[in-house]
């Protein structure tokens, strides 16, 4: 069983494809996360970080919740050599 991909908050201005895509990127993500082993050293990195996603000009700031089985978008942000948003 994978982890559900869950975001605090989505900018109004993020294209809804850029969205979708991070969310397909994100189930792979969770789905390797299944495959580790509980006790393996990736854990306890973990701990002391958490992981950023790039695509298409944005920055994407997201932990693991193991207890909760979700993979959070803390933040997200555009980058400032990003592709302008569209209206």
């Amino acid at each position: 069983m994978g982890y559900a991909v869950h975001f605090k908050e989505v900018p109004p201005d993020l294209p809804p494809e850029v969205e979708a895509r991070v969310r397909l990127a994100l189930d792979d993500v969770g789905e390797a996360c299944s495959s580790i082993a509980r006790d393996n050293e990736f854990w306890t990195y973990l701990k002391e970080s958490g992981f950023v996603l790039e695509h298409q000009g944005w920055r994407f700031h997201y932990h693991l919740d193991r207890a909760g089985r979700e993979l959070v978008v803390d933040r997200c942000e555009r980058l400032p050599d990003g592709p302008p948003s569209t209206p």
